[in-house]
């Protein structure tokens, strides 16, 4: 929990410490555990806060969404500056899934958790197609699109697969997956 902040309208980050903070709290507990009440201790702001800046918690929910996919997208461009060759494009991305699937386990569920809620809910569904579609658009720079369709698959299952196993893939048996998705031209 970060320690109190200003009050009032000397304090203008006050929504985006809003929303972070809800990201933390579906982070570590899960999107069950969100409430106006979790996410105002997590921010350090009065209860009253949350609700003046998300009337509905759903909008709440829908504004971490929004952040987590900022987060992710941030975070592909700067794995994507990596590649500088297409030879490294598979060991590259075998190291992603696999950071994805260990260190950064936590993160990678709630994704997962996140835009799965597009599956049933048309709100999230927009919110999540684009997030679902940046790997495929960073893998598009470095192969063709055929390639990138391909791998962004193959990735996705393997790294899904990999957080459900009692021990994730490692890079290795990542590496000979992908290499048999990728064949450079």
């Amino acid at each position: 929990m970060t320690p109190r902040a200003k009050r009032g309208p000397g304090d203008p980050g006050r929504r985006d410490r809003i929303v972070a903070a809800a990201l933390a709290v579906v982070t570590r507990d899960g999107i069950a555990a969100l409430s106006y009440r979790a996410v105002a201790r997590e921010a350090a702001v009065p209860l009253g806060s949350t609700t003046y800046y998300f009337p509905q918690l759903d909008d709440l929910l829908a504004a971490t969404v929004e952040r987590a996919a900022a987060d992710g997208l941030r975070d592909l461009e700067a794995w994507s500056d990596t590649v500088t060759s297409r030879d490294e494009l598979v060991p590259r991305l075998a190291g992603l899934i696999h950071r994805q699937s260990t260190t950064g386990r936590a993160r990678t569920v709630v994704a997962y958790e996140l835009y799965s809620l597009g599956l049933r809910i048309p709100r999230y569904r927009e919110l999540s197609t684009p997030w679902i579609g940046h790997l495929r658009t960073v893998l598009s720079r470095h192969c063709d699109p055929a390639t990138a369709d391909a791998l962004t698959a193959a990735a996705d299952g393997l790294q899904l697969q990999s957080l459900l196993r009692p021990e994730p893939f490692t890079e290795e048996q990542l590496i000979e997956v992908l290499r048999r998705t990728h064949q450079p031209r």
